[in-house]
Formats: C-alpha cells, structure tokens, sequence
C-alpha cells in the first residue's frame, strides 16, 4: 500500500506546487506560484503525524527526530523531484515543512530572468552574488546560472550546499558537489578543500558567516569564479550586509577586495500574479559593477549607488523601481502588490 504521505507529494507535483505543509488540525496546505492553497482533505490527526512522516525517515533522522525533536535532510523522490524536508516537534505534535526541487535544472530563459544573467555567468573570475528574502527563488537562479556555464565552457564546477538542490550533469563542464553537514562539517571546511581541487567555478550556497566571506572573497581575488547568497534585497544593503560581517578596523579593507573583486548583484522578489495557476512575476535589481560603482563601494559612498546604477542603464544595470514599474504594464501581474512594493520603495 501506497504510504499517505506519497499521496500527498503527488497532489504537490501534480499542481507545480514548490511546498507543501503537513500540520495536525490542518489539511495538507500547497505553496503554487506563491500563492497558499489549502486543500480540501481531511485533517490530520495529531496521533498520525509520526507514522506519516516515517516513510521518508532513515534511521539516522530517526534517531535524531527523537532525541531532538527535529530532522532534516533531502528526500529523492521517485525520478520525479528531490524533496527538501524539515520535520519538528511543535505545539499540536509534529509538523512538517517540504519544498520541492526539480530534477530539470532550468535555464534562465525558463525563469523570465535577464537575459544579462548569461553574459554574467560567462564571467571568467569574481564575485557574483544572488540575493532576496526566502522563497525568492534564489537556488534556482544559481542553478540556471551555472547551467548557462554548463552549456559555454569546459570548466570545474564545485558547489557546496546544505543540503545539495539540484543535481548537475556535465555538458561542457564537470561538476563536484559538497553537501555541507554530512560530507564535510562545515563551509569554510568545503571551501578550504575546494581551494586545492583545481576549480574553476565555486557555488556556495549561502554566505553565514565572516569566515565564509572572507574565503569567497580570497578565491574571487585569486582566478576563480564564485557565486553566493545573502538574505539582503538590494544592490546596496548586500553590500553593507557583506562589510557587516567583519570588525570595523577590518572593513576598509573588505570595501577595497569587494570593490576590486565584485562582479555583480542580482537581487529578486517573486510576486504571485492575481491566478494561481500563474507563475509568480520577478522584480528584480541588477548591479553589474563597472569603475563608478567600484568606486562609490570603495569610498562607502552606497546611497549614491542607485543614481549611479540608472546612469548604467545601457551597461545592464536595472534598479528595483525600474523592474516594478515595467510589471505595472504586464496586464497578468498583480497590479496592487506591484503598486504596494512601489510605495515601499519610495518611503
């Protein structure tokens, strides 16, 4: 017999649902196109939710559900996805949280991202980074990128992520994948071996830490190409954000490598349109840096990089208000929320 909790991935596959809650008291809730979808199952039932998180659970996460009452991990489902999974104990029992991950990696055509992200990924060395709040599709937009590097060059691709999204086949490239936490302990660990690897493309998927940063930036600095994230929106707070993470005496310092290294920052937001069989619109800012940004970055002159930025507007950069207001001509996106982010910008 079918486990129920296959059931339910189906029904999220079936509806291009990206995640799918499991709560006791609730009926399984979807996440389609950002918009929430709460099906018209039964509840579950608190006494259930053990025995239907089990099928998913080796005796690793077993153990760890537990004695720590959490477990997380990623969960291969079938050929048909890869399905990330966090599984906790809170007030009514326990509950689980799953995204799911394709196994097509998609291009940036795919995503209706800028066609400048190709041009971007060609970029033989420097930094690339790839920002927004969670849920903005910023895996998606690192794997397309790298796709796009997969498709051009015969280069070395090494990725580091807790857990590994999406699974790379080589075209051009080869790749060699890191799950950070059960491959090795911890990123700078990844990152300090990936140094000796001979790579020529590093993915990190997230920057956390200052010890992280400062090693993306000494390979940036020393011929290779990296790509990260940060949790910022906006060419000017990811920056602060980057500088934030070392002691003031050092930040000068870290302005001057970022200034030099820096290739780019491509910030998004994925807005749901007003169908949910819709996929969402993206807003977005791009920031290519060129010898004027490098400069404002260098003397921390951020607020005067947006003006700098629409000056660049042939070069590719796009501001945030640019992209908002050209989805305000897009008859299928959401003209309120769009209106709304609008406001949010000019406050």
């Amino acid at each position: 017999m079918k486990p129920k909790i296959f059931n339910f991935f189906d029904m999220a596959l079936a509806m291009g649902a990206s995640d799918l809650t499991l709560k006791p008291g609730a009926p399984p809730t979807f996440r389609q196109n950002r918009h929430l979808i709460i099906s018209e199952e039964e509840p579950l039932a608190p006494q259930e939710m053990y025995d239907l998180f089990l099928p998913i659970l080796d005796s690793k996460q077993q153990v760890r559900l537990n004695s720590t009452f959490e477990a997380h991990a990623m969960f291969p489902y079938k050929r048909k996805a890869r399905v990330r999974y966090y599984v906790f104990q809170q007030r009514e029992g326990f509950a689980g949280s799953f995204r799911f991950i394709p196994n097509h990696v998609p291009t940036i055509q795919e995503l209706n991202l800028p066609e400048q992200l190709v041009e971007q990924a060609c970029k033989p060395r420097g930094l690339f980074l790839v920002t927004g709040p969670a849920g903005s599709g910023k895996s998606h937009t690192l794997a397309a990128m790298v796709n796009a590097i997969n498709k051009r060059f015969a280069r070395h691709v090494i990725t580091m992520e807790n857990p590994i999204e999406f699974l790379f086949h080589r075209q051009q490239s080869i790749f060699t994948q890191i799950e950070v936490g059960t491959m090795i302990p911890t990123y700078q660990d990844a990152l300090a071996n990936a140094l000796r690897e001979d790579p020529d493309v590093m993915l990190i998927g997230e920057m956390r830490d200052q010890k992280t940063v400062e090693m993306a930036l000494v390979a940036s600095e020393t011929g290779h190409f990296v790509l990260s994230t940060l949790p910022t929106l906006g060419a000017a707070p990811t920056i602060e954000r980057v500088v934030s993470f070392f002691s003031p005496e050092k930040q000068d310092e870290v302005r001057l490598q970022v200034s030099i290294n820096l290739v780019g920052i491509f910030s998004q937001l994925l807005l749901p349109r007003v169908a949910p069989e819709q996929p969402p619109s993206v807003a977005y800012e791009l920031m290519i840096a060129n010898s004027a940004i490098r400069t404002l970055i260098r003397d921390k002159k951020y607020s005067q990089l947006q003006s700098t930025m629409m000056m660049a507007r042939r070069e590719g950069c796009v501001t945030l208000k640019d992209s908002l207001t050209r989805l305000l001509r897009d008859e299928t996106a959401n003209a309120d929320l769009v209106k709304a982010m609008l406001q949010e910008i000019v406050e």
